[in-house]
């Protein structure tokens, strides 16, 4: 069991190295020079609103929250970690994140994601931080009120759980399942999917290069998603005033809202396809239209390049004709995920429209 690491850590990195420690704190992208792996459980005492780093080569990763005072980290093989005394956290905490650009071959060919900024929230307090870097299955607990969690993953997955707060959060190779998660978040995996179960989130940033998207059950006040070769569906959602975007290069886009919203959908070379009750407010034609659901609301907006878009009320198990549509179709995952093939779902729904031309 560790107690506390701040003497040990002084010793072995703070030799000059306080800015950079500080930058891989909180951007994930670089490695501290730790000392020797530690054994597989580690618990450590901190205050309610610490800072969590951790990096994984490979392996899974999960974090969830408890009303205990203690970061414990259980993992099947040695973990390395570090205690971060609040003095030498809370003077460099930026006002954004850099992200930067990604890129990635696949069975498309290369696939490349931009830089961009996130801008992160006030953290207001104190926060020390715990930074912990390994592989293989680890098991995270954080208290209920901790203030960030920063989580790099390079192959495997990731599960962040039952927490609020302001995360970031990035696989290469692998999936992220946000469930019960509230707060502000950047999420990107290059290759797999991103799962969100019953999660509010004020703000929140996705993206996937070849991965699908599943949303259910979520509520956003501000939400913008991104694909380049992947699939997205917010189904059985709500949205709070504010801003939603979501956007899919070669993917579909599929949302089932609860409450009200204005709608903008356009699809370049497939179509939108709508299911509301008779009272929504529809206008347009196959490839752009405006839906009012629900006497309106925040402004929702949703784009495919060279795939469909589908709208409709509430679940989509609610909706006999969408999910005809979309039946034996691997393009739109659901909860469990499969994997795209957006020529089929494309094929089919023009087939339907030159019979219904006749």
């Amino acid at each position: 069991m560790m107690q506390d690491h701040r003497p040990r850590y002084n010793g072995a990195v703070l030799g000059g190295s306080r800015r950079g420690a500080l930058v891989a704190l909180l951007a994930s992208l670089c490695c501290l020079a730790f000392a020797a792996p530690g054994c597989a459980d580690e618990q450590v005492d901190v205050g309610p609103s610490p800072i969590l780093n951790v990096r994984l080569t490979h392996g899974k990763l999960t974090i969830s929250t408890w009303d205990r005072p203690l970061v414990q980290i259980s993992s099947n093989k040695p973990v390395n970690v570090r205690h971060i005394a609040p003095s030498q956290v809370d003077a460099w905490i930026p006002k954004q994140l850099q992200i930067s650009s990604q890129r990635i071959q696949s069975e498309h060919g290369p696939v490349a994601l931009p830089a961009e900024s996130f801008v992160l929230p006030e953290l207001p307090g104190e926060h020390e931080a715990v930074m912990a870097q390994g592989s293989g299955t680890m098991t995270i607990m954080i208290p209920r009120g901790t203030a960030m969690v920063i989580a790099h993953v390079r192959s495997g997955h990731l599960t962040l759980d039952n927490y609020h707060g302001v995360f970031v959060t990035h696989v290469r190779a692998g999936g992220i399942s946000l469930d019960h998660v509230g707060g502000t978040g950047f999420v990107e995996t290059m290759r797999g999917r991103i799962v969100a179960t019953n999660s509010t989130f004020d703000r929140l940033r996705v993206r996937t290069a070849t991965g699908n998207m599943f949303f259910g059950g979520c509520t956003a006040h501000q939400i913008q998603a991104s694909s380049v070769y992947g699939s997205i569906v917010y189904d059985n959602g709500e949205f709070q005033p504010g801003l939603a975007r979501f956007d899919s290069e070669h993917g579909d886009v599929a949302l089932g809202v609860r409450g009200g919203a204005q709608i903008g959908a356009y699809s370049g070379t497939g179509h939108v396809i709508s299911s509301f009750p008779d009272d929504t407010q529809i206008r347009g034609n196959p490839n752009t239209q405006q839906a009012t659901v629900g006497g309106g609301g925040p402004i929702v907006t949703a784009t495919s390049k060279n795939g469909s878009v589908y709208l409709y009320s509430g679940s989509m198990n609610d909706h006999p004709s969408v999910r005809q549509e979309l039946s034996g179709s691997t393009q739109l995952p659901g909860p469990r995920g499969t994997r795209p093939q957006p020529p089929r779902l494309q094929y089919r729904y023009r087939e339907r429209s030159r019979r219904t031309r006749r």
